[in-house]
């Protein structure tokens, strides 16, 4: 009769029945007729000796036969290594010492940090039981009254190795890792100068490191290689962890020939093997062809030519003001003016007729500015490849009969991405704003970006110049005197 006149001054009073409830059973004082089979914390690890680096799948298992109530658990502490969850809670039944439970298991991932030993403090749960499933009672639907109980897991110690004297010194303990490659276009057939993209991808599984080491950037004699920034990816599958790392490069033969890559590799510990092992590409072999009359030229003969202009430039100087100095400079004299009229008359021509669009530098084919363009990124020369882009563009508005615009805009209408039109920003920067003079500038990335979207704006202004040419007259002659 006592809980009915509680309830009903309770509801006389305006207090909400559930929160009085609630109220009533975290209020529930301890107790001690738990028995200890009857919750159990449990800690396990898939290994007691792992590698320094290398991942540890460390396993908390909650088993209970009786209803748990507001239970909590603390995660578990390491000093000296790195600790992440992964994935979420499992639930499950499990037969145990004759005994039947309800089992709830979370999973971590350690990886530890330098050898030795590795304390893995264990974790704390907190819970209620309702008495009525200690004493077998039937459940009452005002009042639940409660048991507060707590377990903690005990530590486990590992003894952390160091890596073994036969490993290799970039240090990867893993599971698996492979490595496969993508060319675009195939390798089967290459010119001099034509670029040719390499996109390498290392996976691995197994894996404590958010990163892999990456190989090296083959050093080939008559092959330019331009590296990208290579791209780190670390997801879960299932209960473990996997990392990719993708390698971008672009290659550009400069002489004929054969000509060999290297294989490429990456040394790694087989951590269920616990052996070491090498996942690696073949060495390969690039057939180009082509005359070297119209490659690019190389950085001797580079040096050559430009030894030859400084010595030339060093006996001008010298015979300047010898017995001819005087004609000579009567004669500089009598061109500078020359050309002062020329342009003069030049100006005055405009102004009569207005402004003219570049006739000389949009007559010339865009095929022939993709050429220059992919010439003068080979050359590092940024002045040459802007003149490039705007010859280009030129051409292009030439060819399609629309007004001037600007270079970004065909390149944006071309499909150009952001990184590609920031190369076209930079090489505005470069000559006509301020820029480092100490950092050159490279044109392999230009090369990448813009070479493709160059060279498909030609092709099909190639063929719509071909389509145009196919289509029958619009007011044909006819024969006769009719």
């Amino acid at each position: 009769m006592l809980p009915h006149l509680v309830l009903l001054s309770l509801l006389a009073a305006g207090i909400p029945v559930g929160a009085a409830l609630a109220a009533t059973a975290d209020a529930a004082p301890g107790d001690v007729r738990v028995a200890a089979d009857d919750v159990l914390l449990e800690v396990s690890a898939d290994t007691d000796a792992p590698y320094v680096q290398a991942r540890v799948r460390y396993r908390v298992r909650v088993l209970a036969r009786v209803p748990l109530r507001d239970a909590t658990l603390s995660a578990p502490t390491a000093d000296g290594a790195l600790l992440r969850r992964v994935g979420s809670d499992r639930r499950f039944d499990l037969e145990q010492s004759g005994q039947r439970y309800r089992a709830s298991e979370r999973l971590y991932v350690v990886v530890p940090e330098q050898p030795g030993p590795l304390t893995i403090a264990g974790p704390t749960l907190s819970a209620a039981v309702p008495e009525r499933a200690l004493e077998g009672a039937p459940a009452d639907a005002l009042i639940e009254r409660r048991v507060v109980l707590s377990r903690t897991a005990p530590d486990l110690v590992l003894q952390v190795r160091p890596p073994p004297t036969t490993a290799a010194h970039a240090w990867l303990p893993a599971e698996s890792v492979s490595i496969s490659e993508r060319w675009q276009p195939e390798p089967d057939r290459l010119r001099v100068g034509d670029p040719l993209q390499r996109r390498i991808v290392i996976e691995a599984a197994g894996v404590g490191a958010s990163a892999l080491p990456l190989p090296a950037t083959p050093a080939v004699p008559g092959l330019r290689v331009y590296p990208q920034r290579a791209e780190h990816d670390q997801r879960q599958i299932g209960e473990d962890l996997a990392v990719t790392t993708v390698l971008e490069q672009t290659l550009v033969p400069t002489t004929p020939g054969i000509l060999s890559l290297p294989a490429v590799q990456v040394p790694w510990w087989s951590l269920g093997m616990d052996e070491a092992r090498i996942a690696s590409l073949p060495a390969r072999q690039l057939v180009v062809t082509g005359s070297t009359v119209g490659a690019p030229p190389t950085r001797d003969t580079a040096a050559a030519d430009t030894g030859w202009r400084e010595r030339f430039l060093a006996r001008a100087g010298a015979d300047l003001w010898g017995p001819s100095g005087l004609a000579l400079a009567l004669g500089l004299a009598w061109l500078v003016t020359l050309f002062l009229w020329w342009r003069e008359r030049r100006r005055r021509g405009r102004a009569g007729q207005g402004e003219r669009p570049r006739v000389l530098a949009a007559a010339i084919p865009v095929e022939e500015w993709v050429r220059r363009f992919r010439r003068a990124c080979e050359r590092d020369d940024a002045a040459a490849a802007r003149e490039a882009l705007a010859g280009w563009a030129a051409a292009v508005q030439r060819s399609r009969g629309v007004g001037r615009l600007g270079t970004a805009t065909l390149l944006r209408e071309q499909g150009a991405a952001d990184a590609a039109l920031a190369v076209v920003r930079e090489l505005d920067q470069r000559l006509w704003g301020r820029h480092d003079a100490s950092n050159p500038w490279r044109g392999g990335e230009a090369l990448g970006l813009l070479l493709p979207l160059l060279r498909e704006a030609g092709a099909a202004e190639a063929q719509a110049a071909a389509d145009r040419a196919g289509l029958p007259a619009l007011f044909p002659v006819r024969g006769g005197d009719g």
